[in-house]
């Protein structure tokens, strides 16, 4: 019932003979089944971390390579003939194969493309130093920017147990645009935990019914709807004017 395979060996970062092998008899028994050696997904000393990122790649390859498979079919259907990429946690670009192969290295990749985009604003401004804030649907991220280039690092973590808690989550070996998350995204929905404090997020009301203010059928309080009761955002022209905010739907929720 496996639905996908992670080796990790040792010693795999100086010799990858023996994963290799192991991964050739597994595939020969489980054709079907997707399989990750840590001497392709994160050849580097430290078995842990290596292990870990071998095993998060394993996770979320059967549902990024369903995804990322639909995709290539949709784009072929309307005889798509353009070159197709996707941006890397590093920043960088990648070829669908490759990311159907190592997903985890799209991890973050939607926060670093907005890095590099601000490095390219920060270049075009001549601004030497910037700090870019990227808010999305359940986070709000900052970058250090020096002389156009966002700080990068080869660690990274990923569900932490405590939010903002540095070692409490699982760590991976991938290269990434370092980020700071200072906070909740605009979908994060506010409630009142055990002790009656007013508690914002991890759970998102997506963009489906998203926050009340949309006016799509969501009751609860999102970060959006108390900046437009604040007075923080104009009910018109939201979304590049795709969409009017309905306040008095967020102050309802609210309430």
């Amino acid at each position: 019932g496996a639905e996908a395979i992670a080796i990790a060996f040792l010693h795999a970062y100086a010799n990858p003979a023996h994963e290799r092998r192991a991964r050739d008899l597994l595939a020969e028994a489980l054709p079907e089944v997707p399989i990750s050696i840590s001497s392709a997904v994160c050849p580097e000393i430290r078995e842990y971390e290596r292990t870990s990122t071998t095993v998060a790649n394993a996770y979320v390859q059967p549902l990024m390579a369903g995804y990322l498979g639909r995709l290539r079919q949709a784009l072929d259907g309307r005889a798509f003939r353009g070159a197709l990429y996707l941006v890397t946690s590093g920043g960088g670009l990648t070829s669908l194969e490759a990311a159907r192969q190592f997903p985890v290295r799209l991890v973050e990749s939607g926060p670093a493309g907005g890095a590099i985009f601000a490095a390219q604003c920060a270049g075009q401004l001549s601004e030497g130093r910037v700090l870019s804030f990227d808010m999305g649907g359940t986070t709000a991220k900052i970058c250090l920017i020096e002389r156009g280039q966002p700080a990068s690092s080869r660690f990274f973590e990923v569900d932490r147990t405590a939010r903002f808690m540095k070692g409490s989550g699982l760590p991976l070996r991938i290269p990434v645009i370092e980020m700071v998350e200072i906070g909740a995204g605009g979908g994060s929905i506010a409630h009142l935990d055990a002790m009656r404090r007013v508690v914002v997020g991890p759970e998102s009301a997506s963009s489906v019914p998203g926050p009340a203010c949309y006016g799509l059928g969501g009751t609860r309080p999102a970060v959006t709807d108390a900046d437009l009761v604040l007075g923080l955002l104009q009910p018109e022209g939201f979304a590049g004017g795709g969409m009017t905010l309905r306040p008095e739907r967020a102050a309802a929720a609210l309430d």
